[in-house]
């Protein structure tokens, strides 16, 4: 969890209020804050929301306070003067972080108080927001010794030279990565491509090797810097747009003009920052619905406007606007949660039960653990493997080239990248990771396989599936099918089988069979796809939906 630090008396002349000490505790609870240490005028503050980088800052704090108390109300309308400077981005020599956006600050008075929420805000939305710089990271500059128009382009490593941030001599891009600490913490994110990243103004003066270091002459801000430049770099625009913009409404909330910039992409052109609103529907009767409290169309609007929405009223509808800072709007229900703590969770009291209900297991849990005891039953032993698998796995290595999958936006490893369709692919993993073990190798498992499905509220659906594999000299399909056919007279299943084209599967000795109107397969797998997993004995498998 983001961990704040700040002064209270910085806090309350950007509010505009006094807080006691118990004031302050109940107030910080709008931003989801705890705070877990006060030394004299110093408040270290828990953060428990991490999914909105615009209140990783005393500014942002008291930004949301400011609403929440009744002092402003509505989407914040900050004002940006026109672009100043033009930058100039070589899409096609800097593959790592093609995406840039940046802002001038004009006007800043940078207090020591301000300096410190600058540096920690920078390092909070580059180590939460942009996963420790890997999908963002934020460059702040003193503007005066910037000559305009900066370009952002590639180079080799050994191409270019010059003085890191708290370094005394000159090091190529290569070696900052080897000898400087902050090379050697985020090297791994540009070690292996041919051309690193550079901001670069018209006088070639190196700024930065994002994401890893500013230079000594441009990248240090101090209390006496007036002018600031703003940049993100990384993989995705709308991230470096998002982390560009919360950076430049801190320094609005210290009264600092905010000048957009013009980042030309070839022929395209981008303006940033922007503060675009974003909407979304909610219907009356699902807000009092989940919140319990009968509340008519205004009243949840007045709750809106002060959790920085822009309501508009739409017969059983509300259409509520919100600052595009905001990426942590998925839902309604996400909308609805800014609403309870408008109304204040402590002014909550709990209704009583109405309904007397017994505890019992659901029909699905049932017919999951039914299947496993079914499973032990004819010889099998229960394995748990991962939902998470990678592309490979689910798709090339079983034969199916164009396999749609539900993916992870940003995953961490290639390896954990999409949820799993099939579970038998992850059974011959465990196989392979097995050999050691003598044969026959007869296991399975129950558990959840995700498909797209665009009739789901979510576009994709999970569903409880067993799949039973047996490794060993004499699996056959007979055996399978007598496998699958003792599992469902345990179960007291109807069984159908039809013919199977499966790619995973051996032709003519595989089938597609109907299980109470669920679909499945059983066969035994092909040759080609027991050498993709390294599994070198003949085995069979069994997998069905279970609902």
């Amino acid at each position: 969890m983001p961990t704040l630090q700040f002064s209270k008396k910085d806090l309350e002349g950007l509010v505009g209020k006094k807080f006691s000490q118990t004031e302050l505790e109940d107030a910080l609870l709008f931003v989801k804050g705890e705070v877990d240490k006060v030394e004299g005028d110093r408040i270290t503050l828990d953060v428990k929301e991490t999914n909105r980088p615009d209140l990783w800052s005393v500014e942002g704090v008291a930004r949301e306070l400011r609403a929440r108390l009744g002092k402003e109300k509505g989407i914040p309308k900050p004002r940006f003067g026109k672009p100043l400077i033009e930058i100039i981005v070589d899409q096609n020599s800097t593959t790592a972080r093609a995406c840039a956006s940046a802002a001038v600050i004009k006007n800043a008075k940078i207090t020591p108080e301000f300096l410190e929420q600058i540096i920690q805000l920078q390092e909070k939305i580059a180590q939460t927001f942009g996963r420790k710089r890997k999908e963002v990271a934020l460059g702040v500059y003193e503007f005066d010794r910037i000559t305009p128009p900066i370009y952002y382009k590639g180079f080799s490593p050994r191409d270019k030279k010059f003085k890191p941030l708290d370094s005394t001599e000159e090091l190529s891009l290569e070696e900052i990565l080897e000898k400087h600490p902050k090379g050697k913490e985020y090297g791994h994110l540009l070690r292996g491509e041919k051309k690193y990243p550079l901001w670069i103004d018209s006088k070639e003066e190196i700024l930065s090797l994002p994401p890893i270091i500013n230079s000594e002459k441009t990248g240090r801000v101090t209390t006496s810097t007036k002018n600031v430049f703003l940049e993100a770099t990384g993989s995705k625009q709308e991230i470096v747009d998002t982390a560009v913009l919360v950076m430049a409404l801190a320094f609005a909330e210290r009264g600092a003009q905010i000048h957009q910039v013009k980042i030309r992409y070839g022929k395209k052109t981008v303006v940033t920052p922007r503060l675009e609103n974003k909407k979304i529907s909610l219907g009356i009767d699902y807000v009092q619905q989940i919140c319990g409290k009968k509340m008519n169309a205004k009243e949840i609007s007045k709750l809106l406007s002060s959790a920085r929405y822009e309501p508009k009223i739409k017969g059983k509808k509300i259409e509520a606007a919100y600052p595009g800072y905001r990426h942590d709007i998925l839902h309604p229900i996400d909308v609805i949660e800014d609403i309870l703590i408008s109304i204040g969770y402590n002014k909550i009291k709990p209704g009583k039960t109405e309904l007397l209900t017994r505890g019992s297991l659901l029909q699905q849990t049932t017919v999951k653990e039914n299947s496993r005891e079914a499973s032990i039953g004819i010889g099998l032993q229960e394995v748990l493997t991962y939902n998470l698998t990678s592309k490979e796995k689910q798709s090339a290595w079983i034969g199916l080239k164009s396999e749609e999958l539900v993916e992870i936006e940003n995953p961490m490893s290639q390896n954990y990248s999409v949820f799993r369709k099939r579970i038998f692919p992850e059974l011959l993993e465990f196989l392979n990771k097995n050999k050691h073990n003598p044969l026959p190798q007869r296991i399975f498992e129950v558990g959840k396989t995700v498909a797209i499905d665009a009739s789901q509220e979510t576009g994709v659906k999970e569903t409880d599936t067993i799949c039973m594999v047996v490794c060993e000299k004499n699996a056959d399909f007979t055996r399978a099918k007598s496998m699958l056919e003792s599992f469902c007279k345990t179960m007291g299943l109807e069984l159908k089988t039809l013919e199977a084209k499966e790619p995973f599967l051996e032709k003519g000795r595989s089938a597609k069979v109907l299980v109470n109107g669920r679909t499945g397969f059983i066969g035994e797998i092909s040759k080609d796809t027991l050498a993709n997993f390294g599994v070198e004995e003949k085995t069979i498998v069994v997998e069905i939906l279970l609902e």
